[in-house]
């Protein structure tokens, strides 16, 4: 399940992952990407991941690569999730080769929205 997240705004979107994403629900949460790249020719992300399952989930790297494919018009993906989480996604982080990837853990995410929403170069650090 995912929720939209505030402060979103523009072309910086935010979106909190809890538990098992549907295939329904991420092609959803794809589709409102998708509409976001369309209407600002390019987004930054910031998904907070909560409740991480516990077991090795196979879908979850071929979706993201499906993301990146998909939608190409992502400038920065910011993940903010607590250590469990970071270290499961750091293994999956090959599916961002083209894409400015920064790990946040759940105490960072004010630096995570800073630095997705920073307006100079992507390895500024805002915070």
């Amino acid at each position: 399940m995912y929720t939209r997240l505030e402060p979103s705004h523009e072309n910086v979107l935010g979106f909190e992952v809890e538990g098992t994403v549907s295939e329904d629900s991420f092609r959803d949460l794809l589709e409102e990407v998708r509409s976001a790249i369309d209407r600002y020719g390019a987004v930054r992300l910031l998904i907070r991941i909560r409740d991480w399952p516990t077991t090795e989930n196979p879908t979850v790297g071929g979706r993201l690569r499906l993301a990146r494919e998909q939608l190409p018009g992502i400038e920065r993906y910011a993940l903010v999730a607590d250590e469990h989480a970071l270290a499961s996604l750091t293994s999956l982080a090959d599916a961002f080769v083209d894409m400015d990837l920064r790990f946040f853990d759940l105490d960072q995410e004010d630096s995570a929205w800073a630095w997705a929403g920073a307006s100079g170069p992507a390895d500024e650090d805002p915070g």
